[in-house]
């Protein structure tokens, strides 16, 4: 017996009911479904771990730079960030940049809770010490053996030449190679380096940030829509 025909409309037919049809129709559209559903879950995952990752900057920290709205600081949740990971990502001790000082940074603070993450700036450089004096923040290095005075320009008036230490004791600190030294932009409401990010027992030895704790550098203001512009780096 044949197991099939061809009609005059050129319709082929496999000889089952319009049931087992439409069953077999279901099923498949579903596998589809499927199988493109862990494509996009894998290419999300792939995406957030290595390329981007998108962060809500919540808290004054980091005001007039970020949470600035009609002349206030926001304490609460506000602009959405993109941060950029490829360019940061080490593959053999090999990345495609480095951070620099100046660059905003997204991570997660040395005792800090899982999903916790803090935005800052950084300040020193690994092998660098950092000193912070009558308001001003000094950077020592092989090119300034006598200490460079950081002209902040991205402070407002409230914080311009006003860094001062959390500890009168606290107010040197050497940086290890693989880390950094970050303060937020609004220095009178920061909890950085200056106090090892809320530390309870801070040193001078507990400062900085392990770079293997940095999610990566921000990129771009993503929301709201009228603040939307990219995050620019600082040269001294």
């Amino acid at each position: 017996m044949p197991i099939g025909r061809k009609d005059s409309d050129d319709v082929i037919y496999d000889g089952s009911s319009p049931i087992i049809r439409m069953t077999k129709s279901i099923f498949w559209f579903l596998i589809d479904v499927a199988v493109n559903a862990i494509i996009i879950v894998i290419l999300v995952i792939i995406i957030r771990t290595f390329i981007f990752s998108p962060f809500q900057v919540s808290g004054p920290s980091m005001c007039d730079t970020f949470n600035n709205f009609n002349g206030k600081c926001v304490h609460g949740n506000g602009e959405y960030i993109i941060v950029n990971k490829l360019s940061f990502v080490d593959v053999f001790g090999w990345s495609i940049s480095d951070y620099e000082r100046g660059d905003v940074i997204v991570f997660s603070p040395p005792e800090g809770d899982v999903g916790e993450y803090y935005i800052k700036r950084v300040i020193g450089l690994p092998g660098e010490t950092v000193k912070i004096d009558d308001g001003d923040v000094y950077i020592f290095n092989d090119e300034n053996p006598d200490g460079l005075k950081l002209d902040e320009q991205y402070l407002n008036e409230n914080n311009y030449g006003k860094t001062y230490p959390f500890d009168t004791a606290l107010y040197e600190f050497d940086v290890p190679e693989g880390e950094y030294f970050a303060m937020g932009d609004n220095r009178k409401a920061s909890s950085d380096s200056r106090r090892c990010f809320g530390m309870s027992d801070c040193t001078a030895e507990t400062a900085t940030i392990s770079e293997d704790l940095i999610e990566g550098k921000g990129f771009v203001v993503l929301w709201p829509l009228d603040r939307v512009r990219f995050i620019e780096g600082y040269e001294y």
